[in-house]
């Protein structure tokens, strides 16, 4: 079992692994039972070494180049630092050796803007340089195959389905189904000049939600597109676009009144309460794991009741909020890039746990890790539980590292300068 990191409170500018002043030194056996528990307590720290430091296994990436695990391969693309300058091309490797499987590049001009999982598959989703839609592309993650192609954003549904979005100028978008094995189309569906909001559960997206600048409100069935609901709201002030048109914790919100958002039940469309927004920019919704959060980019987080919309809890403290589960997982400022992180309670608000300094990674992978700074030029890399409340040690890596991601048998991390590290560090 991982050891667990104590969640107290770090003073900013502290090293984890800066032991406090000591002590005159105790006489005799006293003394070596000290040592012994200063030694365990570091350990848990991360503030020592390993006996032994893991070795690492280099592969060829560019300066901020991205990359993913994926079926016990490392698939590494060209980052946004080569947009330009040649660079579109997008290698897979296995682990935890490293090896080199397969190469795949992108039509000249065309660059990478991200890579994702479909139906087991690699996609590669890449932006020509000139006007023309995004185009993702699905690869098999093994050999580097093409399966097939795709134009627009690709959105993952709750039943494993893929969605891809379209959007265009005047209205003239498109969302679309697609059948991920084949790549064929199976339905469509025009996008509004507002684009397209999604209701979420949590494998995916369950609906679409569509709204026109005249109100017309159509909530299709994101499986097989047929209209599950379709009412009206008020139109749009400048009948042209809303500020608002959002989808959070089941309910549409949209322009009410003047400084004011509506919401609305998606299951009947009906109107159930109007909060005062600022109208200052910079101010939006999110969820907050069952909960309806108001923010901006002055930070601060106020939290409703999706219920009534009544204020549930207001905290100025917090600069970054993200659900994970049940629980929040909120931010207060740290030392640089690193943040105090806290578990915290939804419905109150209130901190359950600290899981100390970080600066989070690999949350697109669903493993969310944690690097630290420790004296002496190494990073803890911790695993971040936030249903459990922990912060677990995984590995003390020298050097520092701007990316990393778990494979479970092995440490895959970023070097500013360019260049990935296979770190073998078991489970």
């Amino acid at each position: 079992m991982s050891p667990v990191i104590e969640l107290g409170e770090m003073r900013h500018g502290e090293e984890a692994d800066e032991p406090s002043r000591a002590p005159a030194r105790p006489p005799g056996r006293v003394a070596r039972v000290v040592a012994v528990c200063c030694l365990a307590l570091l350990t848990l720290a991360g503030g020592t070494p390993p006996a032994r430091p893991p070795a690492g296994l280099r592969v060829p990436a560019p300066q901020g180049a991205i990359f993913l695990v994926l079926a016990g391969r490392l698939v590494v693309a060209d980052g946004p630092g080569t947009v330009g300058l040649g660079g579109r091309v997008v290698t897979g490797h296995r682990l935890p050796g490293g090896e080199p499987l397969w190469r795949f590049t992108l039509t000249a001009g065309d660059h990478v803007l991200g890579l994702g999982t479909v139906a087991g598959g690699l996609l590669v989703t890449s932006s020509p340089a000139g006007a023309g839609d995004t185009l993702s592309t699905l690869l098999d993650p093994g050999t580097g195959a093409v399966r097939w192609r795709q134009s627009g954003y690709a959105v993952s549904t709750a039943s494993g389905g893929v969605l891809f979005e379209t959007p265009r100028a005047a209205g003239t978008g498109t969302v679309l189904a697609v059948d991920p094995a084949s790549g064929a189309v199976r339905w469509s569906l025009p996008l509004p000049s507002n684009g397209v909001a999604y209701r979420t559960g949590d494998r995916g997206v369950t609906q679409i939600v569509l709204v026109t600048p005249d109100g017309r409100v159509e909530v299709h069935d994101a499986d097989s597109g047929a209209l599950v609901r379709a009412g009206r709201v008020p139109p749009a002030a400048d009948r042209v676009s809303y500020r608002f048109t959002q989808v959070v914790a089941g309910l549409l919100l949209v322009d009410g009144a003047p400084g004011t958002v509506t919401a609305y039940g998606l299951d009947r469309l009906d109107r159930r309460w109007d909060v005062p927004v600022e109208p200052r920019a910079g101010v939006w919704f999110v969820e907050c794991a069952g909960m309806v959060c108001i923010r901006d980019q002055v930070g601060g987080v106020r939290a409703l009741d999706p219920a009534t919309g009544r204020p549930g809890w207001v905290d100025d403290q917090w600069i970054g909020m993200a659900p994970f589960g049940g629980r929040l997982l909120g931010a207060e400022p740290g030392v640089g890039l690193e943040l105090e992180l806290s578990v915290l309670d939804p419905v109150t608000g209130r901190a359950l746990a600290r899981l100390g300094r970080w600066r989070t990674v690999g949350v697109e992978s669903g493993q969310l890790l944690g690097l630290r700074r420790l004296t002496g030029d190494r990073t803890l890399v911790g695993t971040l539980d936030v249903a459990a409340g922990e912060a677990r040690i995984r590995a003390v890596l020298p050097g520092s590292w701007d990316e990393c991601a778990d494979s479970g048998t092995a440490l895959v991390c970023l070097q500013p300068s360019g260049g990935l590290v296979i770190w073998r560090v078991g489970r």
